[in-house]
C-alpha cells in the first residue's frame, strides 16, 4: 500500500511542471507580442481648465477707450513656453507673453487683454466680427486651440472710433 501511495506523489510533479511551462510559456508570449507590436503608455492626460471671455464694447479702463477684449483663466493650470500664442482671424499672432499678465504658469485669475494696440499691435483692433485663439504650437505642424473670443458687438461710445 505505501509504494501505491508513492506512485500517486510523483505523478503530481509532472503535471506541476507542465502546468508552470504552460503559464511561463503565455507570460513569455504577451510580452513578446506587446514589444513586436508596438503597444505605447498610456498618453498623458488632456490638461483641466476653464476660461471666460469678456469684450469691453466702451472700451473703459483701456487707453484711448479702445474697445478690448479679456480672456481669464478661471480655473486649472497651463504650463506656457515660447510655442504659444493669440492669433486673430486675419492669421496675425503674438506671443503669449506679450498679452497675458503673468510671466510664469498661468494659473487661475491670471488673464490675457487684448485690443491689437501697444504691446499687440500685430493683431487687428478688437471690433464687431473679429476672432482671437488662443493656440499652442507644439511643432511639427500641429497646433491646438486652448481657448477663443468671438466679437459679435459692435464697439459703442467713444471707442466707436477705433473700428
Amino acid at each position: 500500500m505505501s509504494g501505491h501511495l508513492r506512485r500517486d506523489r510523483r505523478a503530481v510533479s509532472p503535471v506541476v511542471g507542465v502546468a508552470l511551462m504552460l503559464a511561463l510559456v503565455v507570460v513569455l508570449a504577451a510580452v513578446l507580442g506587446g514589444l513586436l507590436l508596438g503597444l505605447e503608455p498610456p498618453a498623458d492626460p488632456t490638461p483641466q481648465y476653464s476660461y471666460s471671455t469678456a469684450f469691453h464694447a466702451d472700451g473703459d479702463g483701456n487707453t484711448n477707450d479702445r474697445p478690448y477684449a479679456l480672456l481669464t483663466l478661471e480655473g486649472g493650470e497651463i504650463e506656457v513656453g515660447e510655442n504659444f500664442y493669440i492669433v486673430d482671424a486675419d492669421g496675425n499672432e503674438v506671443r503669449w507673453d506679450a498679452v497675458w499678465t503673468t510671466s510664469g504658469p498661468l494659473t487661475a485669475g491670471d488673464y490675457a487683454h487684448i485690443d491689437g494696440f501697444g504691446s499687440d499691435a500685430a493683431l487687428n483692433p478688437a471690433c464687431e466680427g473679429e476672432t482671437y485663439r488662443f493656440v499652442h504650437r507644439p511643432g511639427d505642424g500641429e497646433s491646438a486651440v486652448l481657448a477663443e473670443i468671438a466679437i459679435t458687438r459692435p464697439a459703442v461710445g467713444p471707442a466707436a472710433v477705433h473700428c
